[in-house]
């Protein structure tokens, strides 16, 4: 823990951060170290968000889903918050079933998650959406094991406000299960997340620091979904190194 605060004393206990308006899309891969089908879409993430692109703010985020748990590997990414998660969007797109590794883009379009040219596509269709929500981070600082952040806007509209600690350089060399023998690696992954309604006004968040995770390797993703679609109409996010 020594390291963590050591970390946060460099970049400042307080940090305000201005929303940048140009054109976003926000990735949400769906996928688990227990699928064999995943390591080429965990692959097409990383390529992803390193990638840099000049006109549009890309921004990445992978949720582990624990329903291939049974198999034989436990993956110490995933977590029944996300499955949850993906099983809503699922009957946003009015399917009754849920796989991986599914990609949902800016929550309004879903493709297999290691399918490049849907994603080529998908791009180019969504690179010059501007958001139409701004987001504020007023405030973020270090309060022992939790992240501890203030957020505002200058919309007064609902939405759904979401929060993420997400965590790139992860590797797993996994022993049982599908994936038995190989070395797996992932980029943004989610660490810690909380979801709520927003209504703009002033509100405080806290996200749990897992005792594991390397917050130089780190981001905040903050992201607005509108309520009843779950399109997402604004996202922010600000690197932890």
């Amino acid at each position: 823990m020594q390291t963590v605060i050591s970390f946060f004393a460099f970049i400042g206990i307080m940090t305000f951060y201005e929303p940048d308006e140009k054109p976003f899309i926000l990735i949400e891969l769906f996928t688990s170290e227990g699928c064999s089908s995943c390591p080429p879409a965990d692959r097409l993430m990383s390529e992803i968000v390193d990638t840099e692109y000049d006109e549009v703010d890309v921004i990445g985020i992978s949720f582990h889903v624990d329903y291939w748990d049974y198999i034989g590997w436990k993956d110490p990414y995933a977590d029944q918050l996300f499955t949850q998660r993906q099983r809503t969007y699922a009957r946003k797109f009015y399917s009754n079933q849920v796989y991986t590794p599914q990609m949902v883009v800016n929550g309004k379009y879903e493709f297999v998650g290691s399918n490049r040219t849907k994603w080529k596509s998908t791009f180019e269709k969504l690179k010059t959406k501007e958001p139409t929500y701004s987001i504020k981070l007023d405030e973020m600082k270090l309060d022992g094991k939790e992240v501890v952040i203030e957020v505002s806007s200058d919309s007064d509209d609902r939405v759904i406000l979401n929060a993420a600690l997400v965590e790139r350089g992860l590797s797993q060399n996994v022993t049982r299960g599908e994936n038995r023998g190989r070395q797996l690696f992932h980029d943004n992954v989610v660490r810690s997340f909380k979801t709520r309604q927003f209504d703009g006004q002033s509100n405080v968040l806290k996200l749990e620091i897992p005792e594991d995770m390397d917050l130089s390797r780190s981001s905040l993703i903050l992201y607005a979904q509108n309520e009843k679609r779950w399109e997402v109409v604004g996202a922010l996010r600000k690197p932890l190194n």
